[in-house]
């Protein structure tokens, strides 16, 4: 049974405009190729870690909203690990 969910993403400050549309973008990609539906993005922008992470002292926060299963949040948190332009990554279930 598919649930809702918000990700939260701190990507690197060191991407411009265009490639952070990109990365976004590939996210959407790994929730769709999931078997998940996105449903809303929302940029907060550029701010200060409240610690230095991967030597970056600011990030690029992004929140999504998607529906998906629960298996496969697992998987999709091992692929976002693997991307040296998501800094950390976090999923929550959405009260429905």
């Amino acid at each position: 049974m598919a649930r809702n969910y918000e990700a939260t993403f701190i990507f690197s400050s060191a991407l411009d405009d265009e490639a952070l549309e990109r990365e976004m973008t590939t996210v959407g990609e790994i929730v769709a190729r999931e078997g998940g539906t996105v449903k809303e993005w929302d940029k907060w922008g550029r701010r200060r870690l409240a610690y230095e992470i991967n030597g970056q002292t600011d990030g690029v926060y992004a929140f999504l909203t998607f529906e998906g299963e629960p298996a496969a949040i697992e998987r999709m948190g091992q692929v976002y690990r693997l991307n040296e332009n998501i800094l950390r990554h976090m999923h929550i279930v959405l009260d429905d």
